[in-house]
């Protein structure tokens, strides 16, 4: 009896283990056939946490200082490194006598999807010899922040410049209060409430250790799976859609009201504004380029409606300040039809090789500091 149970027992292991084999193989091939837009296996113990955490307690996002974290989709597999000071970027030393370039921005800035050399600022500091100190950072990382960054840690580096790349598509909803207090009320990050120019800056939790984005023991089971298997990333993508599509309509926000190119409120532009006049009166007599970020979409209806709210209004703003101001979205109106797509990551969103290389050859052709 005691036999036939085991000999049972192994053949339940095996015919398990050869289904979960088989799942594996099918969602391996499904994923990438599909376009599922999820984190893929890296076989590795590399990633043991995340990437970004809520560690600042003037701007919130950031990463673990020399950490090394591995980001792998059907399109693109790259390796992230982050400096002692916990941004994707080499060292650098305070003081200098070089020339130098700060660029603020979100994970656009950052790079995120392709590997450094391929990135914006790395293509602008090799092609003209200027280094350029990249302070991107991906988590929901909006203009507020990109100036209490600047004000609280990048202007300590000697700088002769300031670029701050502005994606409409989601800088307008990581600087609102209300709908971050929807969709991100347990993170750490500061907001201005108020009407322009008299705002205050506030926090969703008054303490960062209350942040439930901070760093915590992994559990093991979960990061392995994540690690080793297509299942489970399936699964906690299912379980996240499945979590949105519970909730309420009355709590969603509207598809009319999603802000973006062509879609803001006078309150979230007076936010937009307001941030980049601090940080030009921070940066004081050091040039000043704001450029904005279009996705493939906003290329995709600009091309049928030819309208661009968001550019007048941002080069109206950025005059009245002495800000350079670069609108990249009718910048893509060199491409042929369809072509646009190749500017971005099919599996993400972030720009690919080629937006970098198309952001940079812009900028650098615009931006009278390179001149």
């Amino acid at each position: 009896m005691k036999k036939l149970f085991l000999k049972s027992l192994k053949n339940l292991i095996i015919i398990i283990g050869i289904t979960f084999v088989l799942l594996e193989i099918v969602l391996a091939i499904y994923i990438r056939v599909a376009k599922i837009k999820i984190e893929l296996p890296t076989y590795t113990f590399q990633n043991t946490h995340n990437f970004w955490f809520d560690l600042d307690e003037n701007f919130g996002t950031r990463h673990l200082a020399n950490d090394v974290y591995r980001q792998k989709k059907y399109c693109f597999d790259v390796t992230y490194e982050a400096n002692s000071k916990g941004f994707r970027d080499v060292e650098r030393e305070l003081q200098s006598t070089s020339h130098r370039v700060i660029a603020l921005g979100d994970s656009f800035t950052e790079g995120i999807g392709v590997n450094l050399e391929d990135r914006l600022t790395n293509l602008l500091e090799e092609n003209t010899n200027i280094p350029h100190l990249n302070f991107g950072l991906a988590g929901n990382f909006g203009p507020t922040q990109y100036w209490m960054l600047y004000k609280t840690h990048a202007i300590e580096y000697t700088h002769d410049a300031v670029l701050v790349g502005v994606l409409p598509s989601n800088d307008f909803i990581d600087d609102d209060y209300e709908i971050g207090l929807q969709v991100g009320g347990y993170r750490y990050r500061p907001f201005l409430k108020g009407d322009y120019p008299n705002y205050e800056l506030v926090y969703h939790i008054k303490n960062i250790e209350n942040s439930r984005a901070r760093p915590r023991n992994p559990h093991f089971i979960n990061k392995f799976l994540k690690n080793f298997t297509h299942s489970y990333n399936m699964y906690y993508y299912l379980r996240t859609k499945r979590k949105i599509s519970a909730i309420p309509k009355d709590q969603l926000l509207e598809e009319t009201k999603i802000p973006s190119y062509f879609n803001f409120t006078e309150a979230q532009f007076d936010r937009l504004h307001y941030t980049i006049k601090q940080i030009k009166t921070l940066a004081g007599n050091r040039p000043v380029m704001v450029y904005s970020i279009p996705i493939e979409k906003e290329i995709k209806s600009y091309r049928e409606h030819k309208k661009n709210p968001l550019g007048k209004q941002l080069k109206a703003v950025c005059d009245s300040l002495d800000v350079e101001y670069l609108d990249l979205l009718p910048k893509t109106d060199q491409f042929l039809e369809e072509e646009y797509k190749t500017l971005y990551l099919p599996c993400d969103g972030h720009w690919s090789e080629a937006g970098n290389a198309f952001a940079k050859k812009e900028i650098e052709s615009f931006f009278s500091y390179y001149q």
